[in-house]
């Protein structure tokens, strides 16, 4: 049958991804099944929550997958992996592998949930008595290399958290909207933004701004005189002729976080195409606080906000204090 390396929202049939790598000439099949439990550290967890950017977690399976199979000759591997909401008990992850031997069959399977769990962008989200919180089981954006070049990977446990003593809880945000029409009543991006990082376990202040670089630029230095530790605008970050705050947050920044823009338009591009090259979403740093401009669209909000910015500051304020290393 065709390779199957999937990210998917179903539930997995684990015997049609065994049936994958299933083949006359292999005297062994392997298969794992990576099952939500419902504890961890102790903890009780009711659910989890899967979140990946599909496409590149895709491509990163493939690349593990090909790697594996080169390495040990006559081997098949398939994988398939869940997001969205999953109860205790269901799977999330299937790896299957075949070989002509029980002892390949057994290395390649291990190998290849090994492999998964290290360095493909899927993200976890328990839930529990507690609250949600991140989990940091799978976060390739902090893969990092040892002196001899092998691979390395630190957990982020509970990235976004709603316990006492977790990276978000201590720090103050706040959101500025840049809009001539959005206000308290209607500012939905605004809300999402004040939401996520809420959950999280920051504490969020809310501005609104016309779109007038000086109005703007009065905001963010408000928010940097209260020794705000992240600064998130949205809005006014388009071509558009009153689209001003890249213009008014560039000359703030003390250093830029050209990567922050790179990897929002790429995420951004599986959602909405070639638009999103229209997008200058920008990032830097002032000091010790972290300030993002985003653009207004609600999506573009909640995807910056999930998948980049609070997965991010907690790495970044601590390299901003001296306790972090690139």
């Amino acid at each position: 049958m065709t390779r199957r390396i999937a990210v998917q929202q179903e539930a997995i049939d684990a015997l049609e991804v065994e049936q994958c790598v299933s083949h006359p000439e292999a005297g062994a099949v392997v298969t794992f099944v990576g099952c939500v439990r419902n504890h961890n550290d102790g903890k009780p967890v009711t659910r989890l929550e899967y979140e990946a950017y599909p496409s590149m977690a895709v491509r990163e399976m493939s690349r593990i997958v090909e790697g594996i199979e080169q390495r040990i000759p006559g081997s098949r591997l398939a994988v398939v992996h869940r997001v969205g909401s999953l109860e205790v008990g269901d799977a999330a992850i299937v790896c299957a592998a075949s070989a002509a031997h029980r002892a390949e069959a057994f290395e390649a399977c291990r190998l290849l949930i090994d492999e998964v769990k290290a360095s493909v962008p899927i993200w976890k989200r328990e839930f529990g008595p507690d609250g949600p919180y991140w989990v940091g089981w799978q976060d390739a954006r902090c893969l990092t290399h040892g002196k001899n070049g092998s691979a390395h990977t630190h957990e982020h446990h509970k990235h976004a958290v709603s316990g006492a003593g977790q990276p978000w809880k201590s720090l103050r945000a706040a959101c500025i909207t840049v809009s001539d029409t959005r206000n308290a009543q209607t500012d939905v991006s605004g809300n999402i933004i004040e939401e996520l990082l809420s959950e999280a376990g920051a504490t969020v202040e809310r501005m609104w701004s016309p779109d007038e670089i000086p109005l703007i630029v009065g905001n963010v230095q408000r928010a940097l005189a209260a020794s705000t530790d992240v600064i998130v605008l949205t809005g006014g970050t388009g071509l558009g002729p009153r689209d001003v705050t890249a213009e008014a947050v560039r000359p703030l920044l003390e250093r830029t976080l050209d990567g922050f823009g790179e990897s929002f338009r790429r995420l951004s591009f599986d959602e909405v195409g070639v638009r999103s090259i229209v997008s200058r979403a920008v990032a830097g740093c002032t000091g010790q606080t972290l300030i993002f401009a985003l653009p207004g669209s609600s999506k573009a909000v909640r995807l910056a906000v999930e998948q980049l910015i609070i997965p991010l500051v907690p790495h970044a304020k601590s390299m901003l204090r001296g306790g972090g290393h690139e």
